[in-house]
């Protein structure tokens, strides 16, 4: 199946774009969309993640630079992409300290990976500074018998307390 780019926006690079990719995704899929708030979820995080740790976060140089958020469908999944033209050397990683649960920051890519059951990721840019972090969420609702354990079986039963 072609991927097929649903809609795509340029935000400025200014903290208020993360709250406008918020409204745009309700905007393009409807809150009644099965993945909506996942997708809804991810994009904030991702664009907060460009704001942050792109161009912008480098000190003394203004947040001028655009962001581009484009959401993509193909396969029975949602592509969400953010486009940054950061200058930032350090690659994206989710952080495996989990004293960052309890943090105010740093839990972004946690977040996407879990909502992209870990299906993320990012290129940079060849021609230009930047990069493009990614995640593919599933476009229908979630299977109930993948989200409920079997528990027939004793072994496999979740254990309480």
């Amino acid at each position: 199946m072609n991927p097929e780019t649903l809609k795509e926006i340029c935000l400025p690079g200014d903290p208020g774009s993360a709250s406008r990719a918020r409204d745009e995704v309700r905007t393009w899929l409807g809150e009644d969309h099965p993945a909506y708030e996942a997708v809804r979820l991810a994009v904030s995080e991702l664009v907060t993640n460009a704001l942050r740790h792109a161009r912008h976060g480098v000190t003394g140089i203004a947040a001028v630079d655009p962001l581009v958020l484009r959401l993509v469908a193909y396969g029975g999944l949602l592509r969400v992409e953010v486009m940054d033209a950061g200058l930032t050397i350090e690659a994206p990683r989710v952080r495996a300290d989990p004293a960052c649960l309890l943090t105010e920051g740093g839990r972004g890519l946690v977040i996407v990976s879990e909502l992209s059951g870990g299906n993320w990721g990012y290129r940079t840019h060849e021609r230009r500074p930047g990069r493009t972090v990614w995640c593919e969420i599933p476009a229908g609702p979630p299977s109930p018998e993948a989200s409920l354990p079997d528990t027939s079986d004793p072994l496999t039963r979740p254990r309480v307390g």
